[in-house]
């Protein structure tokens, strides 16, 4: 993943002089999500450099322009003339735009299996909820910073979306105890939907030429069958079951 400086990771970046005393403001870029920058770290970055606090804002947020800025000879910032505050927040407007593909997951067609012989396989074959999921978490877990001692993690991957096809694997077993693992596969597959919550063609996370993400038209390379329905899946009406016979070799 990119460095990107405004993420506030690297202190020894940043000027001191400028910061001590006051509030260090840090963008939060897709390195947060997976997980090439870190809250902890921000924090470390502004108390060795003896802000007040700081504040992380997502990129592509309003700003404003302060003219009134005076540097030194190698072109950085020195003093500013500028106020500001931090109001009450804003009300979250839903648009109903989910689900979208994440910008980490995985693309088909998967063209070699695990022996790098060909497979010419789709893939993926559903898609699922995997982008900051909220879930228990293991206190002695060290894979994310943010979160060691934690009972507790907001993450993102395939780790996330895997145990939600799987518990709806398990409703759909437990009210038809007698169908196969194919018959259950084809009862969620077919009854995936490629609509987001509006209607409109599911959307996936791309990075443009220009390094910023864009949003296009998913397709099945991006979402195989779908966006998983586990209501539907309950009841798919037509299910296409297979033996051991008849699955690829």
């Amino acid at each position: 993943m990119k460095y990107n400086p405004t993420d506030c990771q690297r202190p020894e970046l940043l000027n001191k002089n400028l910061i001590k005393g006051n509030i260090l403001l840090c963008g939060y870029s897709f390195n947060f999500v997976v997980g090439s920058a870190s809250i902890k770290k921000v924090s470390e970055t502004a108390k060795s450099l003896g802000a007040a606090g700081f504040v992380l804002f997502p990129v592509g947020i309003p700003g404003i322009v302060i003219a009134d800025v005076s540097k030194d000879w190698t072109g950085r910032v020195k003093s500013f003339k500028g106020t500001g505050k931090i109001g009450d927040g804003l009300m979250p407007i839903l648009h109903k735009s989910a689900p979208q593909v994440a910008l980490f997951s995985a693309r088909g067609p998967n063209i070699k299996d695990f022996n790098f012989q060909e497979a010419d396989l789709l893939k993926p074959d559903i898609l699922a909820p995997g982008s900051l999921i909220w879930g228990a978490w293991s206190l002695n877990g060290t894979d994310e910073p943010n979160y060691i001692g934690e009972g507790f993690a907001m993450i993102s991957g395939t780790s996330m979306a895997a145990p939600h096809i799987a518990g709806i694997a398990a409703l759909i077993k437990q009210k038809h105890p007698h169908w196969s693992p194919a018959a259950i596969k084809s009862a969620l597959m077919t009854t995936s939907t490629t609509l987001d919550r509006a209607g409109n063609p599911i959307l996936a996370q791309q990075y443009s030429e220009t390094q910023a993400m864009k949003l296009v038209k998913a397709t099945p390379f991006d979402y195989g069958s779908g966006h998983v329905n586990p209501r539907d899946a309950l009841d798919p009406g037509l299910i296409f079951d297979a033996g051991l016979l008849l699955l690829p070799s």
